[in-house]
């Protein structure tokens, strides 16, 4: 079988029958850009790699194919049983680097010709996936969600989600990010890792509408890929309102009792101490300590489940800190505003202005 162009690789790319990408590139190499649906089955691992890398440049080609061999001579069956149950597992396709040398061994060792090479590799699908980002958003009718922190934007982009007409594309979790100082939960995807969760779904998806949230081109420590950026920026709003004693709840709920199940009280309370502290020179000194020592309170009076335990905190943080944040980051002059209204509103409203599907 002839090598895939990359884009053959997702059914709406050109037609063709999905395809499992088996990526034997080395963890380091995976941890630098990931391909969503992609499964990890090395060829080499970091250590093997580096070393093969070595004598390929003093030696050449035969040689670290040789090195290779002697390095990975007690894992390679176990690894060459890999690629085969997942290829007998659905279609598949070898995806290295450049879509060289180490696809075409693990094809080799495989004796799977019916399972072909990704055509340039990964360096070729994201290339392919970079320049398909734009027309897949430009095919779009796009509105924004926009509001204040903590007024459910996230809830209303999945529940806005159930309609098969309109794609809600979660930036946030794409990114592993709530898009706040109190937003880190985890290490974050690379920034190629990003990109490829947004355009995936742009480039198959067939929705004729597009629904995003508000956020500025920084999420954490990745960024907006440029056309998604400008998109964000210049959408029709949906204004999403709500009262502030809804909004101290649902802060409440997702950053201190969500995270005190997955990592514990003291973990949270660390976390969101450090979190404090770092807007001392935002909020000062003294406004800093009394929001530390209602944390600090709650954790040790065990009321960590009380959302009145935080309203010290939560509130000055949200009408002290986020909104004016959020009235200086988000002017709607020059901007048309769609719609505002509560969640159900701004559903009833998208499901009245949406198409119905066919």
């Amino acid at each position: 079988m002839s090598d895939l162009a990359p884009e053959r690789l997702y059914p709406a790319m050109a037609g063709a029958p999905s395809r499992r990408v088996i990526d034997v590139r080395s963890p380091n190499e995976v941890a630098r850009g990931a391909l969503p649906g992609a499964v990890h089955l090395m060829i080499l691992n970091d250590e093997e790699r580096h070393a093969v890398g070595l004598r390929y440049a003093t030696d050449g080609q035969d040689a670290a194919i040789e090195e290779g061999r002697l390095r990975t001579v007690s894992a390679l069956p176990q690894r060459i049983r890999a690629w085969r149950d997942a290829a007998d597992a659905e279609p598949s396709a070898f995806l290295c680097w450049r879509g060289g040398l180490r696809s075409e061994l693990a094809q080799r060792f495989t004796e799977r010709s019916d399972v072909p090479r990704v055509h340039g590799g990964y360096k070729a699908v994201r290339a392919h996936l970079s320049a398909a980002l734009e027309p897949a958003l430009s095919r779009r009718e796009t509105f924004v969600v926009t509001g204040p922190t903590g007024c459910g934007k996230t809830e209303l982009l999945h529940a806005a989600a159930a309609d098969n007409a309109l794609l809600a594309l979660d930036l946030e979790a794409a990114a592993e990010h709530r898009g706040s100082t109190f937003g880190a939960h985890g290490p974050q995807p690379a920034q190629a890792t990003f990109e490829h969760r947004l355009a995936l779904p742009l480039i198959l998806g067939p929705e004729p509408w597009l629904l995003l949230e508000d956020e500025s081109r920084n999420v954490g420590r990745v960024h907006l890929p440029e056309p998604v950026h400008r998109r964000v920026r210049s959408a029709p709003l949906l204004v999403l309102d709500e009262p502030l004693e809804a909004r101290l709840h649902r802060i409440h709920r997702e950053y201190a009792l969500a995270p005190a199940r997955a990592t514990g009280e003291r973990a949270t309370l660390d976390r969101l101490v450090a979190a404090v502290r770092r807007l001392r020179r935002r909020l000062g000194a003294d406004a800093t300590e009394t929001m530390v020592d209602a944390l600090e309170d709650a954790h040790r009076q065990r009321a960590w489940h009380d959302p009145e335990a935080f309203r010290a905190v939560i509130v000055p943080l949200l009408t002290d800190y986020y909104d004016p944040l959020y009235r200086k980051a988000t002017p709607t002059e020059g901007r048309t505003v769609a719609a505002r209204g509560s969640r159900e509103e701004l559903l009833a409203w998208l499901h009245r202005h949406l198409p119905t599907p066919a």
